[in-house]
């Protein structure tokens, strides 16, 4: 195994924008210098700096000035049903590691381990000869394609890897730990075609705690082979389960269950339960589970579209762990608009957004049209909204 002699000089200050790095000059104390010794190759390993938010994002390590993408990156769009289950698979992973990485002490960087090509065999079915890795299972035995394929559903839709690099004096730049989540289907969509080459639609709902126990158990598998590839036979790696939503759910799924395998080890003991929900306002559930909010949210719906005097879109979705509002997020969609209304609309909210909403969890509003984003509100407890109108 290739030695690497790491010194640590400073952690330099980037600024990322549009995916660009602006062109600045830094001096060889900005930036952390990884030496390999055998092949005389020299890399700047550069810290993003901390966003002063209430999210306390993680900070990303750059090689060479550089955001490494994953390999993997463009698959989950593909694999994974329901458009709103995407951007909540991805971050609820990062929200996830914050309970085993802490923000401080840690660095993110998409998955450098596991490439598309790989993933993808994993994510086909399992055929001893066409396909050995896939982790899907293989079709069932019938009369017809349809029964072959609704006899042994696909349970997996997404692997998705990140990793989490810890820096000091003494050590330098080293992976901390590994964190994959596997997206499990709760409907299986499928199609057939005919000696006519017409296409039939299909759908198949899976049993919940079946879908479980099999993304478990695929999950152990994953362990064995991870822990055969270079430079993760002894990093901490930590899994999380989670479930998708239905096709054109308005609201995503969630995760339901994790678990830490420590260094070295090659077998998951146990699994945590995850209670994470989201509820729609409004909705005959928020208005059962959560009256008071409820309330606060018709209210501020009626309150919109009494100054607006017309009927404005205006749909809510209350992120729930462990029964506790983690954030409300707000939609407001126009049908046709002024820019000066534009503004008026955002100046009102965000005067009522304090006095309407009782709660001491972060509220996102967004104002939207058939042209995108026309303007954004954000209030977290104790602090003034931040407002940005897009020109």
């Amino acid at each position: 195994m290739m030695r690497k002699k790491i010194s640590i000089i400073g952690l330099g200050f980037v600024i990322l924008l549009s995916g660009c790095m602006p062109s600045v000059e830094r001096s060889e104390e900005d930036v952390i210098v990884i030496e390999e010794t055998e092949e005389e190759e020299e890399q700047e390993y550069i810290i993003t700096p901390t966003i002063d938010t209430a999210e306390n994002y993680y900070r990303n390590v750059l090689k060479d000035g550089v955001y490494h993408r994953s390999e993997a990156r463009g698959n989950v769009a593909h694999a994974m049903n329901n458009t709103v289950d995407i951007n909540q698979f991805e971050l609820g992973l990062i929200e996830i590691a914050t309970g085993f990485f802490e923000q401080e002490n840690y660095y993110f960087q998409e998955g450098q381990f596991l490439n598309g090509e790989l993933i993808n065999s994993w994510l086909r079915r399992y055929d001893e000869e066409d396909n050995p890795l896939g982790l899907n299972p293989a079709l069932a035995e019938g009369d017809s394609k349809e029964e072959e394929m609704r006899g042994n559903p696909l349970v997996l839709s997404h692997v998705m890897e990140h990793n989490y690099y810890s820096g000091n004096e003494e050590d330098g730049v080293n992976l901390g730990g590994v964190v994959i989540g596997l997206s499990l289907r709760d409907v299986y969509y499928f199609r057939t075609e005919d000696e006519d080459e017409r296409y039939y639609f299909h759908e198949e709902d899976l049993d919940a705690e079946e879908t479980i126990q099999a993304g478990k158990e695929i999950a152990q598998e994953i362990l064995v082979r991870i822990r055969e590839m270079e430079g993760l036979a002894e990093v901490p790696i930590t899994f999380a389960l989670y479930q998708e939503e239905k096709r054109g759910s308005v609201e995503p799924g969630t995760f339901i269950s994790m678990t830490e395998v420590g260094k070295g080890e090659a077998d998951i003991q146990d699994w945590n339960a995850v209670s994470e929900d989201f509820i729609v306002f409004p909705s005959s559930e928020a208005s059962e589970t959560q009256p008071e909010l409820s309330s606060a949210f018709s209210q501020f719906r009626e309150d919109v579209e009494e100054f607006f005097d017309r009927s404005v879109g205006v749909v809510g979705r209350g992120r729930y762990k462990d029964e506790r509002l983690e954030e409300l997020t707000i939609e407001l969609n126009l049908q046709s608009h002024g820019k000066a209304e534009i503004v008026a609309l955002t100046q009102f909210i965000s005067g009522r957004l304090e006095s309407t909403f009782a709660t001491q969890s972060p509220i996102y509003v967004y104002l939207k049209s058939i042209n995108g984003t026309e303007s954004i509100i954000i209030l977290y407890p104790d602090q003034e909204p931040y407002v940005h109108i897009y020109k």
